[in-house]
């Protein structure tokens, strides 16, 4: 009988699972443990109404006053140190034990940081933590010069906003596009477009090879030889897996946690979610997915496999983000082998980009088309086949599309 389960991590992962297994009748011992200070809060908001301002203070999860409601016991600014699997617990750093029958593992992922010099300089941040987005906040004024080093998700959200705070803004991406691996190359180079119209300037093929200062960072080496000045730097470059609490337990990992397709690792009384984890996907193979709906989604999996209920769910990349004052939406990669066609036009309305693969919807990128992209999204979930004229042609509703697929799925064979 499970009547004790720890938590590790109160991300939104962990929260998830957290309200997850109450939703499901759990109403054992229920501990939440986390490394920073806040209860579990919205981590989407620091690149966006953290830094702007618009929030005075992170957004919380749930209310402080919903803990004592559902009798969870909720243990901040400490780290676990260690599993002991075979004595049912887990040890906070101070040697304070916690009995776990079951342990979930919402450790998520650490800011990577380049191996050049100066990178330990002050005014050389990361952005995963509210603390980090507290304190760029205060240290940032109108006309700063600011480098982001790396054009991704974060780094092109950061630009953003740091633009509309009054900011000088550079982004140094090291390869040729930005956000190609999660926008692919046509959306990647139209976003690239609207922010150097808005005023970023935007550097590709450069990477940065020094920071340069003494007691404070001045200004980024490019790989390119060319000097960027700087008042502040946002090093946004992807982000490892936290790992390290299971490999000292002696979980099987790779680039992640290994679990299979409902969260339990190679330990049947440990399970794990969110970046952590590396998943199944639904189209083969396994990674840890970076994003705040599968982090959702898997912990809603574990949280009933930890209670014998059992459902797989191989998992597809979801996402959005809001960029140079658009929103997109992402299901599936769009960055691979297959035809990509897009619907609509770009800077005449909302639009979306598909990628088929012999003919069945892979993924799916929406611009500003959110009522489109809950179609798209059952689209790309079912492997619809679909001609790839009709998929463009807007004068036929995609749930027309949708419709006809599963007319012919259903319809008698000769």
């Amino acid at each position: 009988m499970i009547s004790d389960i720890a938590i590790i991590g109160a991300g939104v992962a962990g929260m998830s699972a957290v309200q997850a297994l109450r939703s499901e009748g759990y109403d054992g011992r229920l501990v939440l443990i986390g490394e920073e200070p806040q209860l579990p809060y919205d981590r989407t908001a620091l690149s966006k109404g953290l830094l702007t301002g618009e929030f005075d203070e992170v957004p919380l999860l749930s209310p402080a006053a919903w803990y004592d409601e559902q009798e969870v016991q909720v243990v901040l600014d400490r780290a676990a140190s260690r599993l002991d699997l075979r004595g049912r617990e887990v040890v906070l750093d101070g040697d304070l034990r916690i009995r776990a029958d079951r342990v979930l593992l919402a450790t998520g992922a650490a800011a990577r940081r380049p191996v050049v010099p100066g990178a330990d300089l002050p005014g050389v941040e990361t952005l995963r933590t509210a603390g980090e987005a507290e304190r760029l906040r205060r240290a940032w004024q109108p006309g700063q010069r600011l480098v982001v080093v790396g054009g991704g998700l974060i780094g092109c959200e950061i630009a953003t906003t740091a633009g509309k705070a009054g900011l000088e803004v550079t982004i140094l991406e090291a390869s040729d596009e930005l956000l190609q691996r999660v926008l692919g190359r046509r959306l990647g180079g139209w976003t690239r477009e609207l922010l150097q119209e808005s005023g970023v300037d935007v550097r590709l093929g450069t990477g940065a090879a020094e920071f340069i200062g003494t007691d404070r960072v001045t200004g980024v080496l490019g790989t390119d030889g060319r000097l960027f000045p700087a008042d502040i730097v946002i090093v946004s470059i992807g982000a490892d897996p936290r790992t390290e609490l299971a490999e000292q337990a002696g979980l099987a990992c790779q680039r992640g946690i290994v679990v299979d397709d409902v969260g339990t690792t190679s330990s049947p009384a440990v399970f794990a979610v969110g970046d952590a984890a590396s998943w199944p996907l639904h189209a083969g193979g396994r990674r840890s997915l970076e994003t705040y709906l599968n982090s959702q989604g898997q912990a809603a999996t574990a949280a009933a496999a930890m209670l014998g209920n059992p459902v797989p769910a191989p998992q597809i990349p979801l996402s959005w983000t809001e960029i140079a004052e658009h929103h997109f939406q992402m299901i599936g990669d769009i960055d691979g082998p297959g035809e990509h066609v897009l619907r609509g036009a770009l800077d005449g309305g909302p639009s979306l980009l598909f990628r088929l693969v012999d003919g069945a919807v892979a993924a799916a990128v929406s611009v500003d088309a959110s009522r489109d992209f809950a179609i798209a999204t059952r689209l790309v979930g079912n492997g619809t086949r679909v001609d790839a004229n009709a998929l463009a042609d807007t004068d036929l509703e995609l749930r027309q599309l949708l419709r006809a697929a599963r007319t012919t799925a259903l319809a008698p064979s000769a």
